[in-house]
Parts: C-alpha cells; structure tokens; sequence
C-alpha cells in the first residue's frame, strides 16, 4: 500500500509540474538605486549628509489558459537591514478581481491619489522619506501603511470606478521578526475604501476615500483627490484621525508641472497639533531609467522647539 501511495503522489507530482514550467513564467528582476548628496540643520539630522538606497525586485507573471493571472513579488534591500525584505506578496488576478496576500501597504494606501510625490518620495511634504522632520513636525501618509501582512481584494474597474479592501492580523508583521508561520489576530486592523480615475480627452480627474479601523479606538477617514491638464497636476488629501482622545485634521496639497525631461513639483502639509510642511523640487531626465532631482524641505512646529530646513541632490536609476 505504502509503495501504491507513493507511486499514486510521484504521478500527481509530475502532473502538475506538467501544467506550468518555470520556462512558462515570465520572470524578471528590476529595481532602483538613489545617489546623493543632503544638507540639513535639523538637530538629529544636522550638516551634510550622502544618501545611497536601493532595492532589487524580482516578479514573476504566468497567465493561465482560463485567463486567469498568477503573479509574485519580493523586494530586497540593496544594502544589509533588520528589514532585509519589503513588500512580499503573491496575487491571483481575472474577471472576479485581485486576490492579494502577503505583505504589502494596505487597500487605502494603495489606491490613495492626492499627493505629488518626487522620484522616490525622497524629497517631499506628504508621505515621504523626511529629511527634516521641523523639530517634530512629522511627515504623514495616507492610512496606516506600512508593509505588514495582510489579505487584500481590489474589485474590477468599472468605466475607472474600483472598491478595495484588506485585513491585517498584526500591525507589527513587518519587520526583522517576519517569518513564514502563520499571523494570528493581535493588534489588528481593517481598512476598505473606493476610488475613480478617469481622462477626458487631455483632462485627468482622480478622487479616492477610505476608512481604516484599527479595533482599538481609532478611525481613520482619508480622501484624495487630483486633477490634471495640459502637463500640470493639482493634487489635495484630507486625513481625519478619531481617537478616545479627540479628533485630529490634517490637509496637504501639491501641485505638478511636467514639460520634456522636465519636472517641477512641491506642496504643503498642515498636520493639527503637530506642525507645517511645505517642500519643492525640480527633476530633469538625464537618460532613460535615469533622473536628476534638486529640492529642498522646510518646517515648522508652530513655536514648539523651532523650524528646520533642509536640502538633497540626487540620481534615481531604475532598472
């Protein structure tokens, strides 16, 4: 009998490795690099500083005979980290929608539009990588964020309308203690949101909403929206956080203007009780997969302990 069942699981072993081979899965490895140079007077981040990021992504795609998309992703740090892995995540994909599952930033940051972003989010005044942080003004993203474990569901687009969704079992699956045990319910949250994206001839119009519930007392409402013409891009979010200890606004708004390699770009965030945020930059497109960025961040947190300010030149290279 014993020999029959392993006979039996060999057949069906070399049946299904029959059904998709690796030479049928398109497979690719791409990636970024950031080179630079920073300045900054903040006081944790006080002189000049080099800044040097990267990541390689290896993504694999098989589209099977029934239409339906098989894909996977794992993004690597260039460089040795706690967090040696970003986002991780398989998703099956067709008429029904996408299914996704491993870790990712959730529904609400995923499809959130309404925030002008410099190459990288490396200079910016809205979700992004802070070179100065105005003595506490912190820079915000949409949502929670972040890149833990989770399940996620992104409906089919309807004439450019889309819901989503995802759960996440721990806000504190990501990091240098991810494994590949399963993530139980502890601190964990929901998010679901809907957004549209349309063009009418050469006008652009985007707006996003989400709610996020972390199921221990706070709410998080989050709209975005942008418009765009002619090469320029308006782009405003509005983020309302509800906790047993009151609620809190915050509004950013940036603007965009694209002609050629050319790009310019900034905005202002206004984060309630914490401080402003206003940040500017130009980009120009040195060769393909290749840009130069120049900008420059400042803040203020209304008086507290003082401003700050702060500048970096830099060379994305996308490969």
């Amino acid at each position: 009998m014993k020999k029959v069942l392993i006979a039996t699981t060999a057949i069906v072993a070399a049946g299904l490795g029959t059904t998709a081979t690796a030479a049928e899965w398109d497979t690719r490895v791409t990636g970024y690099y950031f080179l630079g140079l920073g300045v900054s007077d903040n006081g944790g981040q006080d002189g000049v500083a080099i800044l040097r990021d990267g990541e390689a992504h290896v993504r694999a795609k098989l589209v099977a005979d029934n239409g339906i998309t098989f894909q996977a992703r794992i993004e690597l740090e260039a460089f040795t980290s706690g967090d040696q892995i970003d986002e991780n995540y398989g998703t099956i994909s067709g008429s029904f929608g996408t299914i996704l599952i491993g870790g990712n930033d959730d529904a609400v940051y995923n499809n959130h539009v309404g925030t002008i972003y410099a190459p990288g989010a490396r200079i910016g005044y809205y979700d992004s990588f802070s070179l100065t942080t105005a003595a506490g003004a912190a820079f915000s993203n949409p949502g929670i964020g972040s890149d833990q474990l989770g399940i996620h569901y992104t409906s089919p687009s309807l004439s450019g309308f889309k819901v989503y969704g995802s759960y996440h079992p721990s806000t504190g699956s990501d990091g240098g203690g991810d494994s590949n045990n399963p993530v139980f319910e502890t601190d964990d949250y929901w998010t679901v949101g809907a957004s549209y994206n349309g063009d009418f001839g050469d006008f652009g119009f985007g707006i996003s909403a989400g709610y996020t519930d972390d199921f221990r007392g706070t709410d998080l409402i989050t709209i975005g929206a942008n418009v765009s013409a002619s090469g320029f891009t308006l782009a405003g979010t509005y983020e309302n956080t509800d906790t047993a200890a009151g609620d809190t606004d915050e509004f950013a708004i940036g603007a965009q203007y694209s002609t050629g390699p050319w790009t310019v770009g900034g905005g202002f965030h206004d984060q309630e009780g914490v401080g402003e945020v206003g940040a500017a930059w130009v980009t120009y497109g040195l060769a393909p997969g290749v840009l130069f960025t120049a900008g420059v961040e400042y803040g203020d947190d209304n008086g507290t302990a003082g401003s700050d300010f702060g500048g970096l030149a830099y060379l994305t290279m996308r490969f």
